[in-house]
């Protein structure tokens, strides 16, 4: 990031589709784009189209399209954050 806009990115995400997903979709539509609170809900409708989580011993799709979304809506609220100066790195 600099100048609170979004210059490179990537996203991975594991046991939500056969084989671990890069979020291509997702990145395109955070990249060249100001680190801002919109951004949150958009990041989450891409990673909901992208995925194909499926019910299993361990969780439900549901659950899993849940947790991904939130994951990738926390990231860009830490950008967000890290823009307007609230959020430091540990």
């Amino acid at each position: 990031m600099s100048n609170g806009v979004i210059e490179d990115v990537r996203i991975g995400m594991g046991s939500v589709a056969p084989v671990p997903l890069r979020l291509k979709e997702t990145e395109r539509a955070l990249l060249g784009k100001e680190a801002e609170p919109t951004l949150v809900e958009g990041a989450r409708r891409t990673v909901a189209q992208q995925i194909q989580p499926i019910d299993d011993i361990r969780s439900t799709a549901r659950y899993r399209e849940a947790v991904a979304a939130n994951l990738v809506a926390e990231f860009v609220e830490k950008l967000c954050a890290e823009r307007a100066g609230r959020w430091t790195k540990r």
